[in-house]
Formats: C-alpha cells, sequence, structure tokens
C-alpha cells in the first residue's frame, strides 16, 4: 500500500510553544484543545504501529521465545479480526479506533494508569475528541461492553502467546473468566510499517 500524504489538510493548531506536538502529516496536536486539534487517519495508523504494547517486553511463543515487538496497531487489526470472526460487523470499526487515546500519549501500562488518575482523564478527554473527529458513531452501553470484553479476551491471548516469560500459573485479576482467542496464535508482524498498512486497509474498507 502506498503511504499517503495529506500535508494539505488545514493545518488546525499551530501552536509551536506550549503543549503540542507536531504530527507526521503536519499539523500541531495541542492537549489543551484536543477537540481543534486534527490529525489524519496516517497519523494513527503509524503512530499506533510505533507504539510497542506491553513496553516492548514480549517474547513470542512461535518464535522460541525470542523478544519481539508488538504494536498496538497490530493489537487493533487483530481485535478487529476477533470481532468479525464473531459475525459482529458493527463493532469491526470501534474496535479498530479504540486505542485513538494513544496516538498522542503513548500506551502507558494499565497499573501505572491507576495510579494517575488525571492522566486516565486527560487519556479519556483525547480519545472522545478524536472520536468525534473521524466522525465514529457513539457506542450504547452495551456494545462499549462487548468492545472491553473482546479487549480482555485479546489480553488474554497476548499474554498466552507474547508473554512465555510469565510464572507459570500465574494470575491478572483483570482477566479472570476471560478465555484466549483459540482460532487466534500471534505471530507478530515483521516491520511496523506491516502493522499501519494492515491497519489503513480494515479503516478503508470498513469506513468505506
Amino acid at each position: 500500500m502506498t503511504i499517503r500524504s495529506q500535508s494539505a489538510l488545514p493545518a488546525g493548531v499551530r501552536r509551536v510553544l506550549g503543549p503540542t506536538i507536531l504530527m507526521g502529516d503536519g499539523a500541531y496536536f495541542d492537549y489543551e484543545a484536543p477537540e481543534q486539534s486534527p490529525i489524519t487517519i496516517d497519523d494513527v495508523a503509524f503512530g499506533l504501529a510505533y507504539t510497542a504494547r506491553f513496553r516492548g517486553q514480549t517474547r513470542a511463543l512461535r518464535m522460541n521465545g525470542k523478544r519481539c515487538f508488538y504494536s498496538v496497531a497490530e493489537h487493533c487489526v487483530r481485535m478487529v479480526h476477533a470481532v468479525l470472526a464473531e459475525g459482529l460487523k458493527e463493532l469491526a470499526l470501534p474496535a479498530l479506533m479504540h486505542e485513538l487515546g494513544e496516538v498522542p500519549l503513548g500506551d502507558m501500562p494499565s497499573p501505572a494508569k491507576w495510579m494517575l488518575p488525571e492522566f486516565k482523564a486527560l487519556e479519556k478527554r483525547l480519545e472522545a475528541a478524536l472520536w468525534m473527529q473521524f466522525d465514529l458513531p457513539p457506542l450504547s452501553e452495551t456494545d462499549a461492553k462487548m468492545l472491553k470484553a473482546f479487549d480482555l479476551r485479546m489480553l488474554a491471548t497476548e499474554k498466552r502467546d507474547l508473554m512465555t516469560g510469565a510464572i507459570p500459573g500465574d494470575k491478572w485479576e483483570m482477566l479472570d473468566g476471560c478465555v484466549p482467542f483459540d482460532g487466534m496464535v500471534i505471530t507478530p508482524y515483521a516491520h511496523p510499517d506491516l502493522a499501519a498498512n494492515a491497519f489503513l486497509r480494515l479503516w478503508e474498507h470498513l469506513h468505506g
């Protein structure tokens, strides 16, 4: 897939000083004004593809426990396939975009987020702002619960396939009752660009 440039889009926030970062397609993202800080789908795909899930502490079962890079974008792509395998097409696009808050913030481990409630609140605000920018449908309470259930099953699958250094028999409280996906054994993509391009293909297919 060709990597597209969308730098001709309106630049949005142009404040360089202060709480801003420069996105890959040329706009500045302002943490104090996320609702007025446009980003492109390429920013999302490549931002997530180059963000390591689990802080890079992954070893692949199918690679004989060798250290590997597993991205947030790949997590999202695999979750979409899991949702579609259950026949829940209406949840596929939300599954693809459910980590939007991590595009400007990165992937902070959940145990650290619990200790930093202000960070969690900021992440939720950014996620809501970007959700609206990409014109994504609001989630009903039922759909939100289903999406969370799939996310936890993905975590259980990732723990099984990518946490080969885990202590045998250890338990993660958040995964109580969560069953890994039997039809999915994770072998991470060889390069982050592959995850980004898979993400973009799904976006084009699901968003039309």
